[in-house]
């Protein structure tokens, strides 16, 4: 066990790493050449993790300093004479405002958490989030809830649902939404009704930038980066993010929330 015990940790380290940057440093105990490993290890998660760091701050000092620049090009645009061009150059505008935003909110999400995790209501927040979009005359539609208190982050919560229903009425228009139980977890699902998205392609669009063609290309609005922030925020939530098609038509977005 003296020995056996350190190089288990190793390895569940290793197999974790991918999940969780931030994770404790492996402690400095067992035979030599396991110490060795572990402090390899150490260093090598520090150094990733800077190196993630620096990645995150580039991009996000990159997208919040080309909103100046965008600011004056659409008020320059807005003085042109030529009604068509000044329209084009807006709605390229436009794009690229969208573009920075969207990859600002991205690297926010790649930044450590600091919200803190709290008892949250779920059946509270899902009927307030509901009523929302129901406010703003969006359809969308509360179809399944039932009392549930989970210890989460409910700020990254909230804005993980509303980046899921704002995905599903963009390109596939209304959306329902349920809570269920499944085994050792809470599922909140996502359902729209739209066309679906082809099985090759479901594992490749949490990539960043990455756009599907026909209703969820760029045209349409897309930038390609919802559901990566998607998925990142629930790395941060320790929960688990699936796409799948629904057998009647239409995508489900399925949200595993740990029951402890």
């Amino acid at each position: 066990r003296f020995v056996t015990r350190p190089l288990r940790r190793l390895a569940q380290a290793a197999l974790a790493l991918g999940e969780d940057l931030d994770r404790p440093p492996l402690p400095d105990e067992g035979p030599e050449e396991v110490r060795h490993a572990s402090r390899a290890f150490n260093h090598m998660q520090e150094k990733i993790r800077g190196l993630f760091a620096e990645r995150t701050r580039l991009l996000a000092a990159i997208t919040h300093d080309l909103q100046t620049p965008i600011t004056r090009l659409r008020l320059r645009a807005e003085l042109l004479d030529d009604s068509t061009l000044r329209e084009k150059t807006l709605a390229d505008l436009a794009e690229m405002a969208a573009l920075v935003a969207d990859g600002l909110a991205y690297a926010k999400t790649m930044s450590p958490a600091t919200e803190p995790i709290v008892a949250t209501h779920l059946d509270v927040l899902l009927d307030a989030l509901v009523a929302d979009y129901r406010d703003s005359q969006q359809p969308v539609t509360l179809t399944e809830v039932r009392p549930v208190t989970i210890a989460t982050r409910p700020q990254g919560l909230r804005r993980l649902l509303s980046n899921l229903i704002d995905n599903a009425l963009k390109f596939a228009g209304p959306a329902t939404v349920a809570l269920v139980e499944e085994n050792d977890a809470w599922v909140i699902r996502v359902d729209d009704d739209g066309p679906g998205i082809a099985e090759a392609e479901l594992s490749r669009v949490y990539e960043p930038f990455y756009r599907l063609e026909g209703s969820r290309n760029r045209d349409s609005g897309g930038t390609g980066l919802g559901l990566a922030i998607a998925r990142q925020l629930a790395q941060t939530l320790s929960a688990q993010l699936h796409l799948q098609n629904r057998p009647g038509g239409g995508l489900r977005a399925s949200l595993h929330l740990p029951k402890s």
